[in-house]
């Protein structure tokens, strides 16, 4: 004796499709985002987003995210999906600056946390969150004043001429 039809074959088909749908639905229910808003978005695929090439280990982020913002250029902003969230690239300077300047206190602690176990990401001033982020940037701010950093070019000028020296003589 079978629930909604005679058979049961028929049941378990009509099931699995609306498991099946329910999934696409909850998949792509962020999708379109960016439309709404008024923001130019590139199509994403259910799933996996914008980043099928990362998530298929055919390309890295970082080079994703440089092929779209160079082939984006008339834009000042992009919006992207990675899975299923929504992400803003960000291609102005200027606007880039506001975010990072004048209008931080609006996008403090927006990003991934990193792994707390993981000395590299732990102590990287751009995976802080407060209150630990202003202890440290109140305290390496002074160092790069415009006088410090002009007396170290001659320096960084230096070191980079001995990498350059290096890297082509482990080339030839």
């Amino acid at each position: 004796m079978a629930i909604i039809t005679n058979l049961w074959i028929y049941d378990i088909t009509i099931f699995i499709s609306i498991l099946i749908s329910l999934a696409y639905l909850y998949l792509t229910r962020n999708f379109g985002y960016w439309s709404k808003l008024g923001v130019t978005e590139i199509p994403p695929i259910p799933l996996l987003g914008n980043f099928k090439q990362v998530l298929l280990l055919k390309k890295p982020p970082g080079i994703c995210f440089r092929e779209w913002y160079k082939e984006y250029t008339s834009l000042p902003y992009l919006g992207i999906y990675i899975l299923d969230k929504p992400y803003l690239l960000i291609r102005d300077p200027d606007l880039v600056q506001n975010i990072l300047v004048k209008d931080f206190h609006y996008f403090e602690n927006r990003h991934l946390t990193p792994n707390k176990k993981d000395n590299l990401t732990r102590a990287n001033l751009f995976f802080m969150q407060n209150p630990e982020w202003k202890y440290v940037r109140s305290k390496l701010t002074p160092v790069y004043t415009t006088g410090k950093l002009k007396m170290m070019f001659e320096l960084m000028k230096e070191i980079c001429g001995d990498l350059e020296n290096n890297l082509k003589e482990s080339i030839s």
